[in-house]
């Protein structure tokens, strides 16, 4: 059914109210001390930050003493910064200095002489720290005259929940009326976090209704401000997610270790009664075992209120939960669930559209017993439901055995008369050569069949052998079919898809982390040589082994296909063995997306991609997005954070993407070529861009050594960004000045997301984004044709809380789709903004999704089916009504033929964000394998 009205999830406050904070500052000396021990870390190890590190003291900070408001790292590098702003002071600070030389000695006693460190704390004076006198008072409401002394996107979440706090009881209605207590969970991060508590435990059914099981869950609610284009004010956002528990002892801790909740109603740092909260606190592996963080574990041994051992925890995760009342003492734990962790997961993630409208309904109960916000507008419907850009294929019948026909699947590039036409069209690099590595005949043969169904092909002439580089011997084989042909090599894989063998005492490296790049580089060399060479670029299907329990990701091989079968010239997909033969559903949809992957790497794709029947427009558009790669100094080569920034642009007539970098445009103006390259050779050149310290883009990359002066970080951190602003200029103008058909003069459609780029295109930030105009750098180099051509649209994902959640008017629970127009949101009506709603996916269809009527505390096993929202910010649009701009943007969701279903990023985003798996180095910790929806 057809919803017209969603209300967004967003207040705004209906008054100023004032509150007064509490500050606290680093004394001079003991600031010198850390940056002094820091520094000498550097000195000694060649790297690292020469600064006090309290990214890592922070959180044992506000787990200490959950009053604190904010914490100001600049508070430990200069004078006059206070380093904690808190709702009220402690009674005395005797355990704070004891607690941060702890710390102190938790950071760097590993790596300097233990006799050094302890010497420099032994100057230290314990007397030296106390709070301000008197409190400073600042409004929620208002901005202050100095924007860094700016603490309301901490202080008016922290105040709304509190607020929330004095009714903490929510009714979900679901089967049944489920009543949830909240409690607050400390955190260092933006916003204000609330978790119920106990745990509810959620059944699991089958499809057939037969329950199969229970997990563990807590609802949490976020409260978060956030700034919204072409607004004055900021609005605070809800949001409602779930925490899933650990309940089954765990026999090893995950990779990068676990997180606890610990809740108790005692503060920490000075012993004083306090309501129940939790602090999260990380639960780290340790040569195999677990740890605390040592500053804490101390505080609290000295208190004689000491945490859970570790292992008494991970064999009793369900530690001391119970229903609180006043008479309640004592801590209580938990090990959140996360993807690090083994097994099947105990709860599918999300909550339903009822559970939204509940924690949605319980605000405004709220608001009418005093609360002082109101909702900020409503969105109504501008665009729907249209024609569909794909053929739909012919439905199935229900319970039929008889194989789909491929050119009824959902997905437009599993069709072979999709497909086929797009793989042999003339293009600037077609695919001529597909190299099959294989360990299992079944994976090799169900490969073969797959090419050659998906492209209508078959062999033609005799299988010829080749000797491999290594001395192996390998097949060849040429497929033809009546639009094309093309060549089909396979080879054994032998022993490089092993899984490497960090633990290996005769690995060179004295730490894990080097043994483990020593080990890449050495089985990159290996695959590059491996490879029979070839010209120009070629795909290969690479059958890996899957992974195994307890399996480290670090010792992954994948990571090392991707980098040297690029740098042999093939683009590579990975797939896992095959476990019930061709036969098998699931083997079946794994071989085809390893095909179609292979075949997205090559920029392949169907034409025309703009129907002026469904998109109100002409075809003569460049489809042109921008996307940031950044790097951290732990993942380069050079030991510098890097930037590289992508350019990608789809010429909709004809299915042609191509790609640019601020490199690339470099190498090729002195010679006047086209900067422009093909999509696959875009990924070749991210493999041999990807962060050599040598490399000729000096002013994209920045290194965050804070050994800099600050004025000579901003300096470089502004010649940056006016770089990469000139390379969009120069990059806008070019597609502006390159015909698509008959000479015409082409437009352009100019796609960012907001929080991917807005800190190298700056006016992308909410203050400085331009209300239908462009940027005054751009309208000085362009000429007036080219600006009339121009259509800029700014985009924003729901990561973050950034967008607000959508919940139907006058239906709680249910479901709705289509384009949205935001009203009473921005100061000036004239300018638009508009909320995107994708449809619900294949999966989220039917019985496997949580009905109208539901709670996730209905079911753990059926799919959410809660779409968030993405934000379409019009920029600049002459000539086009803002309305059909934004309906054309929400359409190119439905675009990405990859993907049977809308994606979050409208097309062709996902070209440029699956970029990302190509700009990668040895240093690198292996990603999950990339998701279009993602």
């Amino acid at each position: 059914m057809i919803f017209n009205t969603i209300l967004p999830g967003a207040w705004e406050l209906t008054q100023d109210i004032q509150r007064d904070f509490f500050k606290l500052y680093v004394p001079s000396a003991w600031q010198q001390v850390a940056k002094s021990l820091a520094q000498q870390r550097v000195k000694l190890q060649g790297k690292g930050y020469p600064s006090a590190p309290v990214y890592s003291l922070d959180p044992i900070i506000a787990a200490s003493f959950p009053q604190i408001i904010q914490t100001m790292r600049n508070g430990w590098q200069r004078p006059g910064v206070p380093w904690l702003i808190a709702t009220e002071p402690t009674d005395n600070l005797d355990e704070l200095p004891t607690l941060i030389k702890d710390w102190l000695r938790e950071e760097f006693s590993g790596c300097l002489e233990e006799e050094d460190v302890e010497f420099s704390l032994s100057r230290l004076d314990d007397n030296l720290w106390h709070w301000e006198d008197e409190p400073t008072s600042y409004s929620l409401l208002n901005q202050p005259e100095n924007r860094y002394d700016d603490i309301r996107f901490q202080a008016l979440p922290d105040y709304l929940a509190g607020e929330f706090l004095k009714n903490p009881v929510v009714c979900f209605p679901g089967e049944v009326e489920y009543q949830l207590t909240f409690y607050r969970a400390v955190s260092v991060k933006p916003g204000a976090e609330l978790m119920s508590w106990p745990p509810y435990r959620v059944p699991l059914f089958n499809k057939y209704k037969e329950q199969i099981g229970t997990a563990d869950i807590s609802f949490v609610i976020h409260f978060k401000l956030q700034t919204v284009p072409w607004r004055n004010h900021p609005i605070i956002y809800h949001q409602l997610s779930i925490r899933r528990w650990i309940t089954a002892p765990l026999e090893r801790l995950p990779y990068r270790g676990a997180t606890a909740y610990i809740g108790d109603n005692r503060r920490w740092l000075d012993g004083v009664r306090q309501p129940f909260c939790f602090m999260a606190l990380p639960l780290k592996r340790a040569g195999g075992e677990g740890g605390w963080p040592k500053p804490i574990s101390e505080l609290l041994r000295l208190n004689d209120s000491p945490l859970p051992n570790p292992d008494t925890l991970a064999s009793n995760p369900t530690y001391n939960w119970s229903v609180l009342d006043e008479q309640s003492r004592g801590i209580q734990a938990a090990i959140a669930y996360d993807t690090r962790h083994n097994g099947e997961q105990p709860c599918l993630p999300g909550v339903s559209p009822r559970d939204l409208a509940s924690l949605d309904q319980a605000i405004q109960h709220r608001i009418n017993d005093g609360f002082p916000v109101r909702r900020v507008g409503e969105a109504v419907r501008v665009s729907g439901t249209l024609s569909p850009f794909w053929e739909p294929g012919k439905p199935q019948k229900r319970g039929s055995k008889k194989q789909k026909d491929p050119n009824d699947l959902s997905t437009p590039m599993l069709r072979p008369k999709v497909a086929a036409p797009a793989v042999f069209r003339q293009c600037s690099n077609p695919l001529h050569t597909i190299l099959i590595l294989w360990e299992t005949p079944q994976c090799r043969d169900a490969l073969i069949t797959e090419i050659c169904q998906l492209l209508s092909l078959s062999p033609q002439g005799e299988t010829k052998f080749y000797n491999t580089p290594t001395g192996g011997q390998g097949e060849e084989t040429v497929y033809e079919g009546e639009l094309g042909s093309l060549c089909i090599k396979t080879q054994f894989v032998e022993d490089l898809t092993q899984r490497l063998d960090i633990d290996n005492p005769s690995v060179l490296g004295n730490s894990r982390q080097k043994r483990r790049v020593n080990l890449l580089d050495k089985r990159v060399r290996q695959i590059t040589a491996f490879l029979p060479p070839t010209e120009g670029l070629n795909g290969a299907l690479v059958e890996i082994k899957p992974k195994q329990k307890y399996f480290s990701p670090e010792s992954d091989p994948k990571l090392a296909w991707r980098i040297g079968a690029m740098q042999a010239g093939y683009a590579n997909q990975h797939i896992h063995a095959l476990t019930g033969g061709t036969k098998k559903k699931s083997d079946q949809e794994r071989v085809k997306r390893a095909v179609s992957d292979l075949l997205r790497q090559f920029g392949i794709l169907p034409a025309p991609l703009i129907k002026p029947d469904i998109d109100g427009i002409e075809p003569s558009v460049w489809l042109v997005c921008f996307l940031v790669i950044r790097r951290t100094r732990k993942t380069t080569a050079s030991n510098t954070a890097s930037t590289v920034v992508l350019m990608l642009r789809v010429n909709p007539m004809e299915g042609k993407v191509e790609v640019t970098t601020p490199s690339l445009f470099q190498e090729k103006e002195p010679l006047k070529e086209n900067p422009w390259v093909s999509y696959p050779v875009g990924l070749s050149h991210l493999i041999r861009e990807k962060w050599e310290p040598n490399s000729d883009w000096r002013q994209t990359t920045s290194d965050t050594n804070e050994q800099q002066p600050m004025s000579e970080k901003k300096r470089q951190q502004k010649a940056e960004q006016q770089a990469i602003n000139q390379f969009v200029i120069d990059c806008l103008r070019d597609c502006l000045n390159t015909p698509l058909e008959k000479e015409l003069s082409p437009r352009v459609l100019f796609m960012a997301e907001a929080q991917n780029a807005r800190q190298l295109l700056t006016w992308l930030k909410n203050p400085d984004l331009p209300a239908n105009d462009l940027p005054g750098e751009f309208k000085r180099q362009m000429t007036q044709s080219e600006i009339d051509r121009l259509w800029v649209v700014r985009l924003r994902v729901a990561e973050n809380g950034e967008v607000p959640v959508g919940i139907v008017k006058g239906s709680p629970g249910s479901r709705t789709g289509g384009l949205f127009y935001w009203q009473d949101v921005c100061d000036d009506e004239a300018n638009e903004l508009y909320l995107s709603v994708r449809k619900l996916f294949n999966t989220e269809q039917g019985t496997s999704t949580l009905k109208k009527e539901q709670s996730r505390l209905d079911d753990g096993k059926k799919q959410a089916g809660n779409p968030r929202l993405l934000e379409i910010a019009v920029v600049h649009h002459p000539e086009i009504d803002g309305e059909k701009l934004a309906s054309f943007v929400h359409n190119l969701r439905d675009r990405w033929p990859y993907f049977a279903d809308e994606v979050s990023l409208p097309f062709p985003f996902p070209f440029a964000t699956l970029a990302k798996e190509y700009a990668v180095s040895a240093r690198d910790t292996l990603e999950s394998e990339a998701s279009e929806e993602v």
